[in-house]
């Protein structure tokens, strides 16, 4: 681990995340309507599984068809695509950016896209942040996995 660099704790993660999440949802949200949209526009589904909103005249899939389901499917995808991103060409996510927080490999450097991989799986539903009140360096499972380190950076 670098030495100028100060291990990020678990509530600084947690902060970050959050922005990151609303974030996500917001971008997951957007292309789904897209996506909708071009699906409805191109008559990819039959006329009797739209719905028209009352309120807007906006045409929709409903939430509990088939279409939709697969759509939403798509949504970790997403987020993978919007961390391993940042991550691999900043080193920080908007909501990293925030808490001054980086995501660096052992020496140091920008991470891989497979070391992103590693770091989102074993990050699902932050699981891997119950390691880190028994690791003296702070680490998360997500950060041992990878062999990546969260740290605090000015």
């Amino acid at each position: 681990m670098t030495n100028s660099l100060i291990p990020a704790g678990m509530g600084t993660r947690l902060l970050a995340i959050v922005y990151d999440i609303l974030i996500v949802f917001f971008i997951s949200i957007v292309l789904t309507f897209i996506v909708q949209q071009i699906i409805i526009q191109s008559a990819l589904v039959p006329l009797e599984q739209i719905q028209i909103s009352a309120k807007e005249s906006i045409p929709m899939i409903p939430t509990n068809s088939i279409t939709s389901y697969v759509l939403k499917s798509f949504w970790p995808l997403i987020a993978y695509f919007y961390f391993a991103y940042y991550w691999t060409k900043r080193g920080q996510t908007p909501g990293m950016k925030v808490w001054k927080v980086k995501v660096v490999n052992q020496q140091g450097q920008l991470i891989s896209w497979s070391q992103s991989l590693i770091r989102t799986i074993t990050a699902l539903f932050g699981l891997g942040l119950f390691v880190m009140p028994f690791n003296t360096q702070r680490l998360a499972l997500q950060d041992i996995v990878s062999k990546t380190y969260l740290m605090i950076h000015e």
